[in-house]
């Protein structure tokens, strides 16, 4: 497995446990979902400074706020999930997959405790490229 580290914003993130800075290969502007056979959500990012532009009046909600949730997040997830990609989510992700549109309890969706178990888990569903049973029909 290659990883690649997808951001708000290039540069450096702080590793939560101790594991020094990681350095980010994508922002939420440059990933798109084809380069990747899965996902792993560490928590719910917040949204970028270049998410919402000033120049459409329709990027916001209807009351003119903006969702907590960076779009661009929402696609990626969207994306994946109608490619039959595996997704993992940890740390207060389930909100970002249920914003995208992704049921928790989807074939090929896993939602852990800890990095460490999704990543064992999606590592598993690696192994068919595609969550088949997500089609059922």
């Amino acid at each position: 497995m290659v990883p690649l580290v997808v951001a708000p914003t290039g540069g450096t993130l702080e590793g939560g446990d101790g594991a020094g800075a990681l350095t980010v290969q994508r922002t939420f502007a440059t990933a798109r979902s084809i380069e990747f056979d899965a996902l792993l959500l560490a928590g719910a990012p917040g949204v970028a400074a270049d998410a919402y532009g000033g120049k459409d009046a329709k990027a916001g909600l209807a009351d003119g706020t903006t969702p907590g949730h960076d779009p661009r997040v929402s696609l990626l997830l969207h994306e994946a999930f109608r490619h039959g990609k595996a997704i993992g989510a940890w740390k207060g992700a389930e909100a970002v997959l249920e914003a995208a549109g992704v049921p928790a309890g989807a074939p090929g969706v896993v939602v852990a405790d800890s990095g460490t178990t999704a990543l064992a888990e999606v590592t598993r569903l690696l192994g068919a490229h595609r969550v088949w049973e997500r089609f059922t029909r």
